[in-house]
C-alpha cells in the first residue's frame, strides 16, 4: 500500500514539473483553423494583427521578397512563441513585433502560443498569408517592356483602361476595342516558378456593338479590286454625315478570345458574355517557366457597298419635251440629227435627254435622273446614263464586331497543394 502511495505521488510530481515548462510549440491537428474571429478559451487571447494577408504581387519571376509585419495584441502575457512556416525572421521568435521575410509564392500558415502564470492560449491559421501573382494588365511604360505586343502598329489604340466616375482608372483591367479590327496579341515569359501547382484565373467579357458608324471620311471612292477600311467612331460622337451600319444580332460561334501556353492554344472563348464579365480558371501544365499569350483574334470582315450621298444640286425639273411634227428625214434645227430622233429639235445644242425631264443631256449634270451628279458617277465608276447604276463606296468592315475586356488575371497555388 506504501508503494503504491508513492508511485503517485512520483507521477504527480512529473506532471507538476512539465506543467510548467512550455513544451514546444508545435501546432496539433485540432489547433488548425479556418475561422477569422479569436475564441477565448483561456483567460489569455492569442491574438495578433498582420500588416497583410493577401498579396498581389506583379513580378514574373517566382521569387519575389516581401516583409509582413506581425504584432501579438495579447494582453496580460509573460511570454510568446511565433511559428511562420516557410517566411524568414531576424528576429528572436519571442518578441511582440515579429516583421518576417517571403520569398516565393504561395500559401503560408501562422501560429502564436501566449504563457502567463495562470494559462496558455495557442493560434494556428492554415493559409493565413497568400501571396500569388497578379498583373496589371498595363501597356503602358515601364510595363510595356515585359509584355510583347504584337499584330498591332499602335498600342495606345489597342489597349483602353476603364475609369471610375472619379477619372482614376482600374487596377488590372484593360479592354480592347471594337475599333482594333486586326489580330491583338501579348505575351509575358514566366520564371522560376512552383511547378505541378498553378492555376491562370481572369475575368472576361465579349460585348456585342449592335450599331457602328463610319466617319464620312474614311469612305472615298476606291474601285472593288481595293477596298478601303472603315473607320469607325463611337456612336455618342457620330454625326449626321456619317454612315450608319446595323450589326446582325446573331453572332456564330467562332474562336474570339485565346490563351496560349507555350505557344499552344490551352483556353478559348467564342460566345458573347451578356455583357457580363466571366470567370476563367485554367490549372497550368508542369512547368516552372513558361510563356503566356492572351489573344484577341482579328474581326471576320467583309465587303459592304455604302451609297454616296445624294447631290441636292443634281437638276431634275421634269420639265415637258419639246416636240415637232415633220416628215423623218427632216432636221430643223440643223444640228445633223433628225426631228423624229431629236429630243429638242429646235435647239442645235441638245438632242438626247435621257432621264425625260427636259433638260438635254449636254445641260442635264445628272443625266439619269438618279439625282448622282454625273461627275461624281464618272469619278466612281458607275454609269451617269443609267438610273440604277449609282455610285458606291466599297468599305471592308467587320461584320460582328466586339469589345473584349480582361481583368483581375492571377497565377496562383491550385487547390491541390
Amino acid at each position: 500500500m506504501v508503494k503504491m502511495e508513492y508511485k503517485v505521488i512520483i507521477i504527480t510530481l512529473i506532471i507538476l514539473f512539465y506543467g510548467c515548462v512550455p513544451p514546444p510549440y508545435e501546432p496539433e491537428k485540432s489547433e488548425i483553423s479556418t475561422n477569422e474571429h479569436w475564441e477565448n478559451t483561456g483567460k489569455i487571447i492569442a491574438s495578433f494583427i498582420s500588416s497583410s494577408r493577401t498579396l498581389g504581387v506583379n513580378t514574373n519571376t517566382g521569387s519575389p521578397s516581401f516583409n509582413v509585419s506581425f504584432i501579438a495584441s495579447a494582453s496580460n502575457i509573460d511570454s510568446l512563441s511565433w511559428s511562420f512556416p516557410g517566411g524568414k525572421t531576424n528576429d528572436s521568435i519571442s518578441e511582440i513585433t515579429e516583421t518576417v521575410t517571403y520569398e516565393k509564392f504561395g500559401k503560408f500558415d501562422v501560429g502564436l502560443e501566449v504563457f502567463n502564470v495562470d494559462d496558455t492560449d495557442k493560434r494556428y491559421f492554415k493559409d493565413f498569408i497568400d501571396i500569388f501573382y497578379k498583373d496589371d494588365l498595363d501597356f503602358r511604360g515601364l510595363e510595356a517592356t515585359s509584355w510583347n505586343v504584337t499584330g498591332t502598329s499602335s498600342v495606345s489604340s489597342d489597349f483602353q483602361y476603364p475609369n471610375d466616375s472619379s477619372g482614376n482608372t482600374y487596377e488590372s483591367w484593360i479592354t480592347i476595342p471594337y475599333t482594333s479590327e486586326h489580330t491583338v496579341s501579348a505575351d509575358k515569359n514566366f520564371e522560376n516558378f512552383p511547378s505541378n501547382s498553378l492555376t491562370l484565373e481572369f475575368e472576361y467579357k465579349i460585348e456585342k456593338v449592335p450599331v457602328i458608324y463610319i466617319t464620312e471620311s474614311s469612305i472615298t471612292g476606291t474601285s472593288i479590286s481595293s477596298p478601303s477600311d472603315a473607320v469607325y467612331i463611337d456612336p455618342q460622337s457620330a454625326s449626321s454625315s456619317d454612315t450608319k451600319i446595323n450589326i446582325s444580332s446573331i453572332y456564330p460561334g467562332t474562336r474570339r478570345f485565346l490563351i496560349k501556353y507555350n505557344g499552344i492554344t490551352m483556353w478559348v472563348a467564342s460566345s458573347m458574355t451578356n455583357n457580363v464579365f466571366k470567370r476563367a480558371s485554367i490549372d497550368l501544365p508542369s512547368l516552372s517557366s513558361f510563356n503566356l499569350n492572351i489573344e484577341r483574334k482579328e474581326l471576320e470582315k467583309e465587303i459592304k457597298e455604302i451609297p454616296y450621298p445624294t447631290d441636292p444640286s443634281a437638276l431634275n425639273t421634269q420639265m415637258p419635251v419639246s416636240t415637232v411634227t415633220s416628215s423623218p428625214t427632216e432636221d430643223t434645227d440643223g444640228d445633223g440629227v433628225a426631228n423624229l430622233i431629236d429630243a429638242f429639235p429646235l435647239d442645235p445644242a441638245e438632242q438626247i435627254d435621257t432621264d425625260g425631264d427636259g433638260i438635254g443631256n449636254n445641260a442635264d449634270n445628272d443625266d439619269d435622273g438618279d439625282k448622282y451628279l454625273d461627275v461624281t458617277e464618272t469619278t466612281a465608276g458607275s454609269d451617269p446614263l443609267d438610273k440604277l447604276s449609282i455610285p458606291n463606296y466599297y468599305v471592308r468592315h467587320s461584320r460582328y464586331p466586339y469589345i473584349l475586356s480582361i481583368r483581375n488575371m492571377t497565377i496562383k497555388l491550385n487547390s491541390k497543394n
